[in-house]
């Protein structure tokens, strides 16, 4: 597995073209895209998780977002 982080602006026409480094093979992959607004949020590399770790656990959460956006959950924000 590679890590790889690039820092861009998204234009309004909202599409990305992500040139690989020579090194990255030819064939099936998993790609996996984190948005993360660079004005927000929190800094995990700062609190010691890695790339990884991070993608990870966001691929472990998805699984709970539709319940999470589920109408009603909002009165867990006032808690």
């Amino acid at each position: 597995m590679k890590t790889l982080t690039i820092r861009t602006t998204i234009g309004a026409d909202r599409q990305l073209t992500i040139r690989l480094p020579d090194d990255v093979q030819a064939g099936p992959a998993e790609v996996v895209v984190i948005l993360n607004p660079l004005a927000e949020g929190v800094d995990l590399q700062a609190r010691g998780w890695a790339e990884s770790e991070a993608a990870e656990t966001r691929a472990r959460l998805k699984s709970f977002e539709a319940d999470w956006k589920a109408a009603g959950m909002e009165a867990y924000d006032a808690l």
